[in-house]
């Protein structure tokens, strides 16, 4: 008998991108006997979603928009239905904190810490350490996708006595079957602006605290050595307007472009048709616990990648990254200039160890040894 796993996400893709691991790892469980289910919120983007990553083979279970009560019933009911052995939490939140009495086993997925996050103080920061403990009492194993935060993790369960507390560290990884490798000519019509550039590029949340700024004003320095330079800024975020003023009243609409969100499948042309990738990172708490999807997005295309030597860039990249100190701008600036002076296009890494069919493959194993001897 085959064994099920569920998958428990909330919210849009969109905005909430934990529903990332579930899309990316269903097909391979598939390929590997598994009974494979999604819970998902019933949106235009997460049907697109599953329509362009999942076969026919996974079950996905579509639930309304509604207040977290109505959602934890519905997810509850449909886990009842299901009745899976092993259930996937996306993301401990309250609207994922179901199956409570099931006799499944929870898997409990971290992919940031929210007690690190820098303006988290006060009440809402007890609140989120208080939660962060509760999931390892609600779980039967944790998921870490970095490094700190499998540390951070293994110390807390031994704070609380739970000493043989299961903690896998299972980071991110790109989907084959969405990133493709494109060649890209820039004298054909619809490249043709492109021609001649080198270009930068950054996919992720526009925000000051994600590093946004000290790109935008790197790029506007390096464009007086380096006006061949483009800067290539995808995504949306609570900054994203500012940025947008910010390159209007600089005179920065020849060297930087904020085209907002891209559809999933539009990805691989702009990534083929980069030259360098960003993927910034701050010496806080917060950013040595995340795990920047981006960074295994990145990978396929062996493009340099201009980062900082803070949790899993550096676990990924090792001497294949292109390091400046985090926050400063003179650093990127004097990195960057580097870079478009070597004249390096590709780094030696192998993409293949980084991609959801290999996580899937060690994440089969484990839980195999763990739970199914």
């Amino acid at each position: 008998m085959k064994a099920k796993i569920c998958f428990i996400t909330t919210g849009d893709i969109k905005n909430i991108a934990t529903a990332k691991r579930a899309l990316g790892m269903a097909n391979p469980l598939v390929d590997l006997g598994w009974d494979v289910s999604i819970l998902m919120e019933d949106t235009e983007e997460n049907r697109h979603r599953v329509s362009m990553e999942c076969s026919d083979k996974v079950k996905v279970y579509y639930f309304p928009h509604c207040s977290a009560f109505q959602e934890i019933k519905a997810k509850n009911k449909l886990i009842k239905e299901i009745d899976p052995d092993f259930i996937y939490i996306c993301a401990f939140v309250t609207r994922n904190t179901v199956g409570i009495g099931h006799r499944c086993k929870k898997l409990v997925e971290h992919s940031e810490l929210q007690s690190g996050i820098p303006d988290m103080k006060g009440l809402r920061k007890i609140h989120c350490y208080l939660n962060e403990y509760a999931s390892i009492l609600y779980s039967d194993a944790l998921i870490n996708a970095s490094r700190f935060l499998q540390n951070v993790y293994e110390q807390r369960c031994k704070r609380i006595l739970c000493f043989k507390h299961p903690n896998f560290y299972h980071p991110y990884a790109f989907s084959k079957g969405v990133m493709e490798i494109k060649n890209i000519d820039r004298t054909k019509e619809e490249f043709k602006q492109y021609e001649g550039r080198k270009i930068f590029t950054f996919l992720g949340t526009i925000t000051r605290n994600y590093g946004a700024f000290t790109i935008i004003e790197a790029i506007e320095k390096l464009k007086v050595k380096h006006p061949e330079v483009l800067l290539m800024m995808h995504g949306r975020g609570r900054h994203y307007q500012d940025a947008c003023d910010y390159v209007k009243n600089h005179g920065l609409d020849n060297w930087i472009k904020l085209p907002g969100f891209i559809a999933e499948e539009d990805i691989s042309t702009y990534f083929s048709l980069t030259d360098y990738f960003i993927s910034p990172m701050n010496d806080t708490i917060q950013d040595w616990a995340r795990c920047p999807s981006k960074l295994y997005m990145y990978l396929p295309y062996k493009k340099p990648i201009v980062t900082c030597k803070i949790g899993e860039p550096y676990e990924v990249l090792k001497e294949e990254g292109i390091y400046y100190e985090p926050s400063n701008v003179n650093s990127l600036l004097s990195v960057m200039d580097k870079l478009l002076d070597s004249g390096k296009t590709h780094i030696d890494i192998n993409p293949e160890n980084h991609s959801w069919n290999t996580r899937t493959k060690e994440f089969d194993i484990w839980i195999k040894k763990t739970f199914m001897k």
